[in-house]
């Protein structure tokens, strides 16, 4: 059920720093009805989560909520191959919109997302003006941000991006599973993006 996952990640951004501004906003959202959609990342989480391997004792329960919700989930892809993606970088990515102005639970001051990235791919260099944290759920990647050195993450981690602050990410070793809390202007706007994947 969704309400499993969204008390999941309430619960692990209540215990992360710098979430708590949004885990007090998660609760109580109005629900809206979405029309399911399955992408080929779906069967890629499922064996995530199966595995249980690259996840952490503190991110196991959500995605394990994940893994069970997968098929109420409306799985989207924000790229396509005329903004210069591959079709093997599109069949390793996709993400799905809990919380945001149009989710499926309703916030007007916030979007949180889940993402996956295949292993070995590369996010190519973008930036968006809501500020954003990334709260790895499992896998591992390196983020660039601009302005700090490139730092390897994974389960439990966090990477905090100001607003329009440039960053990319290599799945290395990858994948990568993560939610991204967004706040500030623009929640549903398309990233600007730099380099291509």
């Amino acid at each position: 059920m969704p309400a499993r996952l969204l008390t999941e990640l309430t619960q692990l951004a209540a215990r992360t720093e710098g979430l708590a501004w949004f885990a007090a906003r998660m609760q109580n959202l109005p629900v809206r009805q979405v029309e399911p959609r399955r992408l080929l990342v779906c069967d890629k989480i499922e064996d995530l989560a199966d595995a249980g391997r690259q996840v952490s004792k503190a991110t196991a329960p959500a995605v394990a909520a994940l893994a069970s919700t997968l098929p109420r989930l409306r799985w989207q892809q924000t790229y396509t191959e005329a903004d210069g993606f591959t079709r093997e970088w599109l069949d390793n990515y996709g993400w799905v919109n809990l919380i945001s102005p149009e989710g499926l639970y309703q916030n007007e001051e916030m979007r949180l997302s889940i993402g996956y990235w295949g292993a070995g791919q590369h996010y190519g260099e973008h930036s968006h003006a809501p500020e954003e944290t990334y709260l790895i759920l499992a896998g591992q990647a390196r983020f660039h941000s601009e302005g700090r050195p490139a730092r390897d993450s994974g389960p439990g981690d966090t990477i905090h991006h100001a607003p329009h602050q440039k960053h990319a990410i290599d799945m290395v070793p990858g994948p990568l599973l993560a939610a991204a809390f967004w706040r500030g202007d623009d929640l549903l706007k398309k990233a600007d993006l730099g380099t291509r994947a």
